[in-house]
């Protein structure tokens, strides 16, 4: 579901796989940084392993929109 952080930088890496966020077709490789305040969603278009990392992690920090 779309989300947003208002305090933390997200980054999103694509270690397999292919997903979709934000309408972009992402794939291994990929690095996606999503802004505090830029909203975001994640659909796995086929069997990925990620990474999230976020910064700073912040309890709480994540609303649906």
């Amino acid at each position: 579901q779309k989300h947003v952080h208002k305090i933390a930088t997200e980054l999103t890496i694509i270690l397999k796989g292919k997903v979709l966020m934000n309408g972009v077709e992402y794939n291994e490789g990929d690095i996606i940084i999503i802004e505090p305040g830029e909203g975001t969603d994640f659909k796995a278009l086929t069997e990925v392993e990620n990474i999230v990392v976020k910064i700073p992690s912040v309890k709480g920090d994540k609303y649906l929109v």
